[in-house]
């Protein structure tokens, strides 16, 4: 309740500054702009582990996104985000599981107008999952790299404030899986013990709010 009530007076907010703006014919993106964005989507993954006593699935997260950018070439930017994925649950469940990913994003705008442009990025960094289970006193937790490459759409309503709609694939792979102790789950495949591995991969969807400064 608390996150739909701040989104809904952020979001007012940032319409009404939109309305406010000055409406005449600008350029959109210029060397040496600054760009901070959130946003919020969905995600779609199919999970792909090694444990040979329970089946693949697909499953699906929320998610939470805030970064910046800064344009070195007038459709080139650089930028970094922070994402928090977090997959469901029950209500009544003590379970939780959240995917932080940490990234450098690259992006080239390929067709643009005075105040539309779509582009093609590739974002890349660390992805950090944890699951918990309080009424057992679980706790896992993994970590490695992910690679997220992207197309997009943007488009400004003034000179400062616009919107933004990504899609992306997404993958990472986490080879070591540890508990609480720091030890490494094991699963048993043709009689050897290895460590259990989790890869999943799959699709993003996001919209957010640009702010150009």
């Amino acid at each position: 309740m608390f996150k739909f009530i701040f989104f809904t007076i952020f979001f007012s907010i940032i319409s009404y500054c939109a309305k406010t703006q000055d409406y005449e014919e600008f350029d959109t993106l210029s060397r040496n702009d600054f760009v901070i964005h959130t946003s919020g989507g969905l995600g779609f993954y199919y999970l792909i582990h090694n444990d040979p006593n329970s089946e693949n699935k697909i499953t699906a997260s929320t998610i939470l996104n805030l970064g910046a950018s800064y344009f070195i070439a007038q459709n080139i930017s650089l930028g970094f985000s922070f994402s928090r994925l977090t997959f469901p649950s029950d209500k009544d469940s003590a379970q939780s599981a959240k995917t932080n990913l940490t990234a450098l994003s690259l992006k080239i705008f390929t067709l643009r107008s005075k105040k539309s442009n779509i582009y093609i990025g590739i974002n890349g960094g660390t992805s950090k999952f944890k699951f918990k289970n309080l009424k057992t006193n679980t706790l896992v937790s993994a970590g490695n790299l992910f690679i997220e490459p992207n197309i997009g759409f943007t488009h400004y309503w003034g000179k400062y404030i616009g919107m933004f709609i990504q899609s992306s694939y997404f993958y990472t792979k986490y080879n070591k899986i540890v508990n609480k102790e720091n030890e490494p789950l094991r699963v048993t495949i043709n009689g050897k013990q290895e460590n259990f591995q989790i890869a999943f991969s799959g699709f993003k969807v996001q919209a957010g709010l640009l702010i150009k400064f």
